[in-house]
């Protein structure tokens, strides 16, 4: 969290200073993105857990025309956890949603827009021991019929398609703060679980469809 705050506040230092240095004209009108224009921003949800904000993703824009801007977001987190001396934990996430927005209003500083994201990406768990069992797949070790093991816990191959409406307004030239809210469908295709080189389960697949507010609050700049 602090790490987010962080970044934030330097876009928000960056952003400020982008404004302060526009041109007096340009800034008194906002402002907003032309055709060639790249665009980077970092997306988040707010009161989505104890954080006030949770990081949601890194996205880069490209402004193909007026109205047709492709991006592509990414996110990872990398958790390596040693809860005793013998015991090593890994769960690495990661996914990039490569999409395209199509802009319904472009109203001076103001635009709104709907968008279409491809999701792709994936979890890899493991708890490596010296002194007792290891596996692969996930981080807990199974047990029983009960298996032992939650979702949040086991590893992935994450694929399908997001659809959303977004709007933003344009502080400055480079500049701009934005909102997005919309719907997933995606498969988690489960790993293979292993117990000290035993497979314990085979792979499964799960479907899922649900609001998106990964992306909620946008703040942004243009690159160039």
């Amino acid at each position: 969290m602090k790490k987010l705050l962080m970044v934030l506040t330097a876009i928000l230092i960056s952003g400020s200073f982008l404004y302060a240095q526009d041109d007096p004209d340009e800034s008194s009108a906002g402002g907003t993105f032309d055709p060639g224009d790249l665009l980077i921003e970092i997306t988040g949800t707010p009161f989505s857990g104890s954080s006030l904000l949770d990081f949601g993703s890194f996205r880069a824009r490209y402004a193909v025309t007026d109205v047709i801007v492709p991006r592509l977001g990414f996110g990872m987190t990398v958790n390596t956890t040693q809860s005793t001396p013998d015991v090593v934990t890994n769960l690495n996430e990661f996914e990039v949603r490569p999409g395209c927005e199509y802009h319904l209003r472009v109203d001076g500083s103001f635009r709104s827009y709907a968008a279409l994201d491809v999701i792709l990406g994936g979890r890899v768990a493991s708890r490596e021991s010296t002194t007792g069992s290891s596996v692969s797949g996930s981080t807990q070790i199974p047990s029983g019929t009960n298996y032992g093991f939650s979702d949040t816990y086991r590893g992935h191959f994450r694929y399908g398609v997001a659809v959303g409406a977004g709007a933003e307004y344009h502080l400055s030239s480079k500049f701009y703060i934005g909102a997005e809210i919309g719907f997933q469908f995606y498969n988690d295709k489960k790993n293979e679980v292993s117990v000290d080189g035993e497979v314990y389960q085979g792979t499964v697949t799960n479907s899922h469809a649900s609001v998106n507010t990964q992306n909620t609050i946008r703040i942004g700049f243009k690159l160039f």
